[in-house]
């Protein structure tokens, strides 16, 4: 199966490191920089796995979640939001519009690649039914 995931992060450096960690592991990856240009790039690719920062710019990572949820191809994606903040009513909103799983930051790359792997894997089995 063709591995790939989007990354949506205002911060360029953990963009970089991030990506550079998911291309060593065999995931095509693809990087935006705001939440507009990260719904475009989700709805052109389609990618496996969206990872979003909640607080951005112009675009919030929320309405971000929002926009994909709303859209055919992509309300059954994998999405993670990640934020710096544990605030529990961030955390309930998150799940509330359709987040498969918050990650607070800072986190190991590993550990969020590994919790990917499970997500997709759940949602592939579940579509296979």
């Amino acid at each position: 199966m063709n591995k790939s995931v989007l990354i949506i992060e205002n911060d360029e450096a953990l963009s970089s490191v991030e990506a550079f960690y998911f291309n060593e592991q065999g995931y095509t990856v693809y990087t935006a920089f705001d939440g507009d240009e990260g719904v475009k790039l989700a709805l052109q690719h389609k990618p496996t796995a969206i990872i979003c920062d909640v607080i951005m710019g112009e675009m919030h990572g929320f309405d971000v979640l929002r926009t994909l949820r709303a859209h055919p191809d992509a309300k059954n994606a994998v999405i993670i939001m990640t934020s710096s903040k544990a605030y529990k009513p961030d955390i309930d909103r998150a799940r509330e519009l359709g987040a498969t799983d918050y990650v607070v930051k800072p986190f190991r790359t590993d550990e969020l690649m590994a919790l990917i792997e499970r997500h997709v894997a759940a949602s592939q089995l579940q579509e296979a039914r």
